[in-house]
Formats: structure tokens, C-alpha cells, sequence
């Protein structure tokens, strides 16, 4: 099965879709079947789609407005429920906007997935700042408790699913703010519907955002309220001390404290009664 759909989300940030998610999805040596692309706070006008069109060239382009809770997960469900219905034998190959994919990723997707047997092939990831390759992970044998505490390598970028299970397992959480990657990973692991394969190649770079605006900028308050939220969410599965080592790492990460994330968790408790 090479039917691979291409879904991109985006606040929308076009000169970056364009520099970096489009010429990568048209470098493929395995071209695509088409692309969705999903804009989260407004719809594009003609002239924007237009645009975007012709970069794509052959590659049919599919826009649609999220439907759901705004934010990337409410984005990439929007866009799931569309492939599902209109292609819903295939992969979804997710690419942030401001990621970039080597020319070989989805052909290695593809030959990682054993004749389209595999339900999820994870490929490895670069860790960029400035441009500089300064990690680079290469996921295997992954296992759900891998990511109640830090990511050992599944992201947004390096996503590749059958579009069945996507759907099966509810897609993203709507409205979580941060961490959906290792929340969607949880989900699909605990399941125990997924074939898993790895290609053990870093055919993905992953644009790391150091601005001050970005999610993860020190004592940033939308991570706050992900965090709380991702353990609400998963804090009942830790042992106390995967717990502690959560608090540490958000404290040494993102400049928040445990006190923070608590108080956190205690409004958001009485804000959902």
C-alpha cells in the first residue's frame, strides 16, 4: 500500500509551510497520493490556496478550516476525519509546518512497512537548533511507559499511520495544549492494535523553536497548562519516581515548578468541576 496522504497543520503560517513542509512533501522520491492541509484560526482565501497549489505542482492539495477545538490537535483530527472519508485506505504522514523531511522519508516509510502490513512506521529524528544538528534520535522498541516522563523519539513529523488506526484510537486529544505527541503515542500503544516498524534511519529534522513566543520558552503559561493537563491526564500511570523526575525535568526544561503544575492541575480540577 504506497496510498501515503500528507497532513499539515498550520495557525497558518504560510511562508513556512512553503519554505520548509511543501518543498519537502515535493522533494519526496515517493511522491504522495495528495496533501491536507489544515488551518487552524482562519480559512485561506483563493489567492493563499492558489498559491500553495502551484508549489505542490502534481500533488492534489486538499484545505479545510479546523472544526475542532482550535490548536494542533484539534487541526490534525479535522484533517483525519477528512482522509478517512475520503481515503481510507492509507497512511497519514504528518509534517509540521516548519519541519523538514529528507527526499527518502516516505519511500523509507514505505519499505519499513513490510508491504503495508506495518500500522505505524516511526523513523528517526534530527534535533535541530540554528540549523545545527545538536541530537538525533532513532526510536525502537517503544513501549507506552516511554513516554509518561520524556520522549525517546515519536513526534509530529516523524508520524506515520494507517489512517484506520488513527481513527480507531480517537485520533489527538482536543484541546491539549502541549505534549500531544507522547499523549497520542500512549494511546496507540496502550491499545495493543499496532504493528509497529522502524526504518532506523533520521530522514526527519526537527525545527527546534528557541523563540521567546515558542511553547516551550521558559515558565511559558500555555506549558503550564500542558502539563497539567498530560498529567491528569497520564499522572495515575507513574510510578512516584517517574513522577519526580516529571517535576524535575519541567522545572530544568521550561522553568516551572512543581508547586506550579499543582496549582495548575487544582484549577483546571475546578474550572471542569
Amino acid at each position: 500500500m504506497n496510498n501515503v496522504i500528507v497532513l499539515i497543520a498550520t495557525t497558518p503560517r504560510l511562508s513556512l509551510v512553503s519554505a520548509h513542509a511543501l518543498r519537502s512533501v515535493t522533494s519526496q522520491t515517493c511522491q504522495p497520493k495528495a496533501v491536507v492541509l489544515v488551518s487552524d484560526t482562519r480559512s485561506l482565501d483563493r489567492h493563499e490556496v492558489e498559491n500553495l497549489r502551484s508549489e505542490l505542482k502534481s500533488i492534489p492539495l486538499h484545505v479545510l478550516v479546523n472544526s475542532r477545538a482550535s490548536g494542533a490537535a484539534g487541526s490534525w483530527n479535522t484533517g483525519i476525519n477528512y482522509i478517512s472519508d475520503n481515503f481510507p485506505n492509507s497512511y497519514i504522514a504528518i509534517i509540521d509546518d516548519d519541519d523538514v523531511w529528507q527526499p527518502e522519508h516516505l519511500s523509507s516509510c514505505l519499505l519499513s512497512s513490510e508491504e503495508g502490513t506495518a500500522d505505524i512506521v516511526l523513523s528517526g529524528i534530527n534535533v535541530k537548533i540554528n540549523n545545527k544538528t545538536v541530537a538525533t534520535n532513532i526510536p525502537k522498541d517503544l513501549e507506552a511507559s516511554d513516554f509518561l516522563v520524556g520522549n525517546p523519539g515519536w513526534q509530529g513529523s516523524n508520524t506515520f499511520i494507517k489512517t484506520g488506526l488513527a481513527t480507531k484510537i480517537g485520533g489527538f486529544t482536543d484541546g491539549l495544549i502541549s505534549g500531544n505527541d507522547k499523549d497520542f503515542a500512549i494511546r496507540v500503544l496502550e491499545s495493543g492494535l499496532a504493528i509497529i516498524r522502524y526504518t532506523n534511519l533520521a530522514t526527519v529534522d526537527w525545527m527546534c523553536n528557541q523563540s521567546h513566543e515558542a511553547l516551550s520558552a521558559p515558565g511559558s503559561k500555555q506549558k503550564l497548562h500542558g502539563c497539567a493537563q498530560f498529567l491528569k491526564l497520564h499522572g495515575g500511570k507513574m510510578s512516584q519516581s517517574e513522577m519526580d523526575i516529571y517535576f524535575e525535568r519541567a522545572t530544568e526544561l521550561f522553568a516551572l515548578s512543581k508547586n506550579d503544575i499543582l496549582d495548575e492541575i487544582k484549577l483546571l480540577e475546578s474550572i471542569n468541576g
